[in-house]
C-alpha cells in the first residue's frame, strides 16, 4: 500500500508556490497520504488511541498538548516517519527547496518526538523550534507537518500560524484540514504556532511532525528571504504576549532561551 500521494512524489513543480509564499517559504499539500492509506489510518487512530503519551504542556504558550513515545505508536504512523526520512523523499525535498545539503537524523526524535496530540483550549505561542540537530549541531531546516484528525472541522481552530520575524505579529495561516500537509523552511527567524482551539469537544486535533537538517553551516546563502538568510544556534525559543510576562517566575524557562536567542542572534 502507498504512504504518500502519487501527485507528491514529486514537488519539483511546486518550488515556486514554497518560494512565493510569505511570510517564509511553505507549501501546502492536500490529500498529501493515498487515499487507502489514510482511511486504513484513520480507522487505526480511532481504535487504538491510548498512545503512552510522553510529555504534556500546560502553560500560558502551550496548553493542552502532549506528544507521545515513538516507541508506542501505531505500525502505521512509525511507517509514516520512516517514509519521510528515506533518501527517496528526502531527495524530493531538495528538488523543492534547492538545499542539497539536506539530511534527516534518528537523534531527537527516538523518545519523544513525532506524534503530537491536543486537546480543546490548546494552544501553542509563536515560537521558532530548537535550531540544530542534538549530537552534530547540523542546522535545522526545513520541517513538515501532517494533519491527522479526519473528523477535524475548520470551526474548531487549531490552525498553524506563521508569524513576522520577530514572532511578535501572525501574517498567515495554513486551516487544520484532514490528510494536509505543510512543508516550511525553518530558519531562526521561521516564528509558527497553533491558533487555539474551541468548540471541538472530544475530537483531538493530532498531528504528524518531522523535521530536517543541513550539513552545511550556510544552508539559505541561495535563498532571497525577506529577513537575514544566515543560521545561528538557539533553543526552541517563545514569544510570550506581553513583555512583562518574562519576569514570571513560571515563565523563567522562556525567559531564559529568549535571552539567550537574542544574544546569539546580536552576535551571529
Amino acid at each position: 500500500m502507498e504512504i504518500i500521494n502519487q501527485k507528491y512524489k514529486s514537488l519539483s513543480k511546486l518550488k515556486n508556490d514554497f518560494f512565493s509564499a510569505s511570510p517564509f517559504p511553505y507549501v501546502v499539500l492536500d490529500d498529501f497520504f493515498d487515499p487507502e492509506y489514510f482511511t486504513v489510518l484513520t480507522e487505526e487512530l480511532q481504535q487504538n488511541n491510548d498512545f503512552v503519551m510522553g510529555k504534556n504542556f500546560t502553560s500560558d504558550v502551550e496548553s493542552n498538548k502532549s506528544i507521545s513515545l515513538n516507541s508506542r505508536l501505531p505500525d502505521l504512523v512509525s511507517n509514516i516517519v520512516a517514509e519521510l526520512n528515506t533518501q527517496n523523499w528526502v531527495d524530493n525535498l531538495k528538488e523543492l527547496t534547492g538545499i542539497e545539503t539536506l539530511v534527516t537524523t534518528h537523534n531527537g526524535n527516538t523518545i519523544l518526538a513525532n506524534y503530537h496530540e491536543m486537546e480543546s483550549d490548546g494552544l501553542l505561542g509563536a515560537h521558532v523550534d530548537h535550531s540544530h540537530e542534538p549530537e552534530l549541531g547540523l542546522p535545522h531546516v526545513l520541517n513538515i507537518i501532517i494533519y491527522l484528525s479526519s473528523d477535524w472541522r475548520v470551526d474548531f481552530g487549531g490552525s498553524t500560524i506563521f508569524f513576522n520575524q520577530t514572532g511578535s505579529e501572525a501574517k498567515s495561516k495554513v486551516d487544520y484540514m484532514p490528510n494536509r500537509a505543510v512543508i516550511f523552511l525553518h530558519t531562526p527567524y521561521s516564528f509558527h504556532g497553533v491558533d487555539r482551539l474551541k468548540d471541538n469537544g472530544d475530537i483531538k486535533r493530532k498531528s504528524l511532525y518531522v523535521d530536517y537538517y543541513s550539513e552545511s553551516l550556510t544552508p539559505f546563502k541561495h535563498m532571497d528571504l525577506s529577513f537575514k538568510n544566515h543560521w545561528f544556534k538557539h533553543g526552541t525559543t517563545f514569544i510570550l504576549p506581553k513583555l512583562l510576562d518574562y519576569i514570571k517566575w513560571k515563565n523563567r524557562i522562556y525567559a531564559k532561551t529568549h535571552i539567550k536567542y537574542l544574544f546569539e542572534k546580536a552576535v551571529s
